[in-house]
């Protein structure tokens, strides 16, 4: 087992993307035994373990980023992601709202905490939140979809 730090952060990315999460997993774990001072490489477990469907792992992993580096709004983004997956609105909403906190700019951040307020019947909030995705990303489809589906169902004039 090789025990260089940027080869196995590589490797383990290269393993992520080809699909390969245990392996990935087992790469970024061994790369955290050598340097568990890196937030990325807790990051990019996080991503890992939360593609191979291992949420509160995941949720772990994104967590440690956090404590190490408390200012990415992506920390707070995919850790939202992993709870929004769990069906844990309220705590994703707090994660999303962070990471826009940070980032005014999120867009997904904005997408997907519309999303859970959607789930939790917030219509308002939703809508508020998928108009600043639209205005992030004029001609981003499925924002557009969504407002007008929030819209929909708010009923009223708001299609107008």
């Amino acid at each position: 087992m090789p025990n260089h730090f940027k080869a196995l952060f590589n490797r383990g990315f290269a393993f992520d993307k080809i699909g390969e999460f245990d392996r990935a997993i087992q790469d970024y774990s061994t790369a955290i035994s050598i340097d568990p001072s890196n937030a990325f490489t807790y990051y990019n477990k996080g991503i890992s373990l939360d593609r191979k469907g291992d949420f509160d792992e995941a949720i772990k992993s994104f967590s440690k980023a956090i404590e190490l580096e408390a200012n990415n709004a992506d920390f707070f983004h995919n850790r939202g992601f992993a709870f929004r997956k769990k069906r844990e609105y309220q705590n994703a909403i707090k994660d999303y709202s962070k990471a826009i906190e940070l980032d005014g700019k999120h867009f997904k951040a904005y997408y997907n905490r519309a999303f859970c307020w959607d789930k939790l019947s917030k219509l308002e909030e939703a809508e508020q939140d998928y108009l600043q995705a639209v205005n992030l990303q004029a001609t981003n489809i499925s924002a557009l979809h969504h407002l007008g589906t929030i819209r929909e169902k708010m009923g009223g004039d708001r299609l107008s």
